[in-house]
């Protein structure tokens, strides 16, 4: 039994990536997410007759910066470092995969 034996093909891995996608998605497709919507939409309309259009608009660049900045930092992602992270991964995924159908890999 070899270390390899136990690993799941790169097929497999990118299914499981693509059914977590969908699985993520399903939210904004569903009716509570209409309804955050639609209050959230509210909210915003009663913020810019209170604050006027020019104080609105600073303070919804400022939150959607923090919020972008903070999402970031929550999920561990900053500048590009996700979209290479997810590319070395699938070159490991398959040098893995090379190795255990016996092929010459960086490993070897």
């Amino acid at each position: 039994m070899s270390i390899n034996d136990d690993a799941p093909t790169l097929a497999e891995c990118m299914r499981g990536l693509v059914d977590e996608r969908s699985r993520a998605c399903d939210y904004y497709k569903s009716e509570d997410y209409q309804r955050h919507l639609g209050e959230v939409r509210a909210l915003d309309r009663k913020l810019k007759e209170r604050l006027g259009e020019k104080q609105w608009r600073r303070l919804f660049w400022y939150v959607s910066g923090i919020d972008a900045i903070h999402g970031e930092q929550l999920a561990g992602l900053q500048d590009s470092c996700y979209e290479r992270g997810f590319n070395d991964a699938l070159i490991m995924m398959g040098e893995f995969e090379r190795a255990k159908n016996g092929l010459p890999t960086i490993f070897n």
